[in-house]
């Protein structure tokens, strides 16, 4: 699947921006267009404050393409107004984009979509969302952390890495985690791992079956054990592999580290 739009949600804040220099680093390796696209709340309809909240947005978007790492980047930026969660996926533009690369707390201006709401998005979205913890000056994906169950439907999901994994060719460590709550045999644990790499054929890979007290705790600190730049995973929403913890684990794991989380909803 090629990459041709990656969609910024942005609000003008220190994290949105690291957001937008990840995703310049992407569009010049893919030749991708970014789209920043800043969700706003206005005043009630024929409110006399309306023209200059929207004058005052105008005036801050035409200067985000003066930002240094943007040269030579494709860029496209729009606001939109007051969208909810639902209304946003099908509003033409956002769901035209391969990707959302987004920050995981935002100040003001984009409620709908940065801050708290981070996690809804990761939950949610119809496409891939890259979610970026802090400033990253050269984003570079050596190490991979994949967390799965490799049940037939995490499998097929792999299909939306795939992008990622071509541009920047990491060493893949596949990671299923063990929990007193959430135990599954070795021997049946390893054949669904093999079961993924016969239809993959991975080259650069580790396997790894990892004992924790919880799937949270057991991804982040593999992650950490081993310093990775990346962590993929999807999301099931409310059932499957993670309904253990109420569908909450992508979004924890957004909220609980410091590395890149890479997902794509079931």
């Amino acid at each position: 699947m090629a990459m041709r739009t990656i969609l910024v949600p942005y609000d003008f804040s220190d994290c949105a921006t690291d957001a937008l220099r990840v995703a310049a680093k992407l569009a010049r390796l893919t030749g991708a267009a970014v789209h920043v696209v800043h969700l706003y709340e206005q005043m009630t309809d024929f409110h006399t404050e309306n023209q200059r909240i929207r004058e005052d947005i105008e005036a801050k978007l035409e200067q985000v393409p003066t930002l240094p790492f943007l040269k030579g980047i494709e860029l496209k930026k729009f606001m939109l107004r007051q969208l909810s969660l639902t209304e946003m996926f099908k509003n033409e533009r956002l769901l035209d984009a391969d990707l959302i690369v987004m920050g995981s707390h935002g100040a003001t201006g984009l409620r709908g979509i940065v801050g708290s709401n981070t996690q809804r998005i990761v939950r949610q979205a119809p496409m891939p969302v890259l979610v970026v913890k802090h400033r990253i000056e050269d984003f570079d994906v050596k190490d991979m952390v994949y967390a799965s169950n490799f049940t037939d439907q995490d499998v097929e999901k792999f299909d939306a890495f795939l992008p990622i994994i071509t541009l920047f060719d990491p060493r893949i460590h596949l990671l299923k985690v063990n929990t007193p709550r959430s135990f599954e045999r070795t021997d049946d644990s390893n054949r669904a791992i093999d079961r993924f790499l016969q239809r993959y054929g991975l080259k650069k890979y580790t396997a790894s079956i990892y004992n924790d007290l919880s799937i949270e705790e057991g991804i982040l600190n593999f992650t950490k054990g081993i310093d990775a730049d990346l962590i993929a995973m999807a999301t099931h929403g409310r059932t499957g592999f993670f309904h253990v913890v109420n569908g909450s684990l992508t979004e924890d794991i957004v909220n609980h580290t410091h590395f890149p989380v890479l997902s794509v909803k079931l």
